[in-house]
C-alpha cells in the first residue's frame, strides 16, 4: 500500500536530520584540520578520502540500490535471507578492496604525485572491509519506514569519527597519520552498529531463503556499476587534473570549496532514499504514472525547492565570507570554487535517478553517464593544455553536469507525456529566486562595503536579517511554508494506517 505524502515527508525528514548532523559534523572536522594542519598535509589527509571515495564506487558493483529495489518486490519471511546475502557479497568486495589498496598505495602515491599518500593508503586501507558492508542501510530502513533509526545510526557514526579523527588533533597535536589511524578506529565501531540495524526491522520475520538470485542481483546492478562508473570519472576528473597538476596546496583550497552544498544533498538524499522503493513499487504495480507518480514527484520537488533555493542564494551571495568563517583566510581563494560548483545546487533538486531506476532504465542511465565523461575528460584535458586555469576545470564540470540533468529530463517529460517546462514549478521558483537575489545583494553590499564588523557578525547579522526579509516576502506571496511543517502534526493520526 502506497504511503501518504505525508507519510513520505515523515520518512524524509527523518533522513534529513541525520544527514543535517553528518554534514555538521563533517563540518566541523574539516574546520578543525584546515587550522591544525598545514596546507599540504591537510591536501594528503583529502587525496586519501579522495582515492577510497573513487575507488569505492568500483567496489560497490551498484549493489546498494538494490535493497530499495528488491526488498519491497518481495515476501516479508524473504527479507533476511536478501539482507544476509548482499551483506556477505559487500564483505567479499571489501577484502579485495583493501588487499588492493594496501598493494597499490605506491603506484597510487606515485600517479597522484605525492610521496607521503602510500603510507596514509596503507594505514587507511581496512577502513573498505568495514565499511562496505554497511552498504544498504537506508535501503533497509526506509523499505521499512525506519528511518528514525538511520538517524541514530547516521548521529552516532558522525560523532565517533569527529571523537576519533578530529578532537585528537586539537588536545594532543596528532598529524594527519593520527587522524587516519582514528578514521579506521571509528570505522570498526560504525561496521558493529550498521550490522545489528540491517537486521533489526527483520529480526523477528521469517528465514525462508529468498528467490531473488544473484544471477537476478547481478542484472539489476551492473548497469548501475557501469553509470557509477562512468559517474567515478565524472566525479573524480576536476579532483584529478588539480591534484596532478596544480600541487597539495591548490588541491586543498579545491576540496574546500568544490562542492554542491552538503544541505543540498541532505535534503534531496532523504527525498531519494524515501521515493526509490516507493517508485519501485508502483512501477511493479503498472500504476499510470500521470497519475500516480507525477502528482509524487511534483510534490517533492516543491517542498525541496522551499528549502533549498533559499539556501544556496544566501550561500552564493555570502560565499566570500563564509569561506573564511569555516576554515580561515588562507581559503579565500575557496571562494571562486565554491561559487562555480554551488551553481548546480538549482538543477540537482530534480531527483531522476529513483525514477529511472525504478523503471529499469539503468542501460540509458549509464550511457548518458557515459557521454558526459567523455566529454568531461576530453574538455578538462585541453583546458589543461591551453588554459592551465584550476578554476577552468570547475566550470566546465558545472557545465557537463548540467547537460547531463538536461537530457534526463528530456527523457522524463516524454515519459510523463509533458513539455519538458511542465516538470517545473516556474511560478514557484520566481517568486523564491527574485526576492532573494534583491535582499542578498542590498545585505551583502551593505555589510561588507559599510560596516566594519568581524566576519562571522557578518554571517549572523545577514542569516538573520534574510530570514525576517525573505519569510516577509514569502507571506505577501503566498508562498505556504506550512504545508512542509504540517504532516508532523499530523503523525499520531497517520501512524496507526500505516503499514510496512
Amino acid at each position: 500500500m502506497l504511503k501518504s505524502n505525508d507519510s513520505n515527508t515523515q520518512q524524509a525528514f527523518w533522513v534529513g536530520i541525520g544527514s543535517l548532523f553528518s554534514f555538521g559534523f563533517t563540518l566541523i572536522s574539516s574546520m578543525i584540520l584546515s587550522r591544525y594542519f598545514s596546507k599540504e598535509d591537510y591536501g594528503t589527509y583529502r587525496q586519501v578520502l579522495y582515492v577510497y571515495n573513487t575507488l569505492l564506487i568500483i567496489f560497490t558493483l551498484g549493489l546498494p540500490t538494490t535493497f530499495s529495489f528488491y526488498l519491497p518486490r518481495i515476501p516479508l519471511n524473504e527479507a533476511k535471507s536478501l539482507i544476509r546475502k548482499l551483506t556477505n557479497l559487500f564483505f567479499l568486495l571489501g577484502a579485495i578492496f583493501s588487499l588492493l589498496l594496501f598493494v597499490l598505495a605506491s603506484q597510487i602515491a606515485l600517479f597522484l604525485k605525492n610521496p607521503d599518500l602510500e603510507l596514509a593508503l596503507k594505514i587507511f586501507s581496512p577502513v573498505p572491509v568495514l565499511m562496505l558492508p554497511t552498504m544498504g542501510l537506508e535501503g533497509i530502513l526506509s523499505t521499512f519506514r525506519k528511518t528514525q533509526f538511520l538517524t541514530v545510526y547516521t548521529i552516532s557514526t558522525r560523532i565517533l569519527m569527529l571523537l576519533c579523527v578530529a578532537l585528537p588533533v586539537i588536545f594532543f597535536h596528532s598529524g594527519y597519520i593520527q587522524s587516519i589511524i582514528g578514521f579506521v578506529v571509528a570505522s570498526f565501531l560504525s561496521f558493529a552498529l550498521a550490522l545489528y540495524f540491517k537486521y533489526m526491522p527483520v529480526k523477528n520475520a521469517g528465514n525462508e531463503k529468498t528467490s531473488i538470485s544473484y544471477n537476478e542481483i547481478f542484472k539489476f546492478s551492473l548497469p548501475l556499476l557501469y553509470a557509477s562508473l562512468w559517474g567515478m570519472l565524472i566525479s573524480s576528473a576536476d579532483q584529478f587534473f588539480i591534484s596532478r597538476y596544480f600541487g597539495t596546496e591548490v588541491f586543498a583550497e579545491f576540496s574546500n570549496g568544490s562542492m554542491e552544498l552538503p544541505f543540498t544533498r541532505m535534503v534531496i538524499g532523504a527525498c531519494a532514499t524515501v521515493l526509490t522503493p516507493i517508485f519501485s513499487r508502483l512501477s511493479h504495480e503498472k500504476l499510470d504514472p500521470r497519475k500516480e507518480i507525477f502528482p509524487l514527484w511534483i510534490s517533492v520537488f516543491e517542498k525541496t525547492a522551499k528549502i533549498i533555493y533559499p539556501l544556496v542564494l544566501y550561500c552564493w551571495f555570502f560565499a566570500d565570507i563564509l569561506m573564511m568563517v569555516l576554515y580561515g583566510n588562507q581559503y579565500e581563494n575557496s571562494t571562486v570554487y565554491f561559487r562555480i560548483k554551488s551553481l548546480i545546487n538549482f538543477f540537482t533538486l530534480i531527483i531522476y535517478a529513483p525514477l529511472l531506476i525504478a523503471l529499469g532504465k539503468t542501460k540509458f542511465y549509464a550511457n548518458v553517464h557515459m557521454y558526459s565523461a567523455i566529454i568531461l575528460i576530453a574538455f578538462e584535458y585541453l583546458s589543461i593544455l591551453i588554459f592551465k586555469s584550476p578554476y577552468l576545470i570547475s566550470g566546465i564540470s558545472v557545465a557537463c553536469q548540467l547537460g547531463r540533468i538536461f537530457v534526463i529530463l528530456l527523457f522524463v517529460s516524454d515519459f510523463f507525456e509533458l513539455k519538458l517546462y511542465k516538470l517545473f514549478p516556474i511560478r514557484l521558483l520566481l517568486k523564491i529566486i527574485l526576492p532573494s537575489i534583491l535582499i542578498l545583494f542590498t545585505l551583502h553590499y551593505l555589510l561588507v562595503n559599510y560596516f566594519s564588523l568581524n566576519k562571522l557578525l557578518i554571517l549572523l547579522i545577514s542569516c538573520f536579517g534574510y530570514i525576517i526579509l525573505f519569510f516577509a516576502c514569502s507571506y505577501f506571496l503566498k508562498i505556504d511554508y506550512m504545508i512542509i511543517i504540517n504532516p508532523f502534526n499530523k503523525h499520531n493520526n497517520q501512524k496507526k494506517h500505516e503499514n510496512i
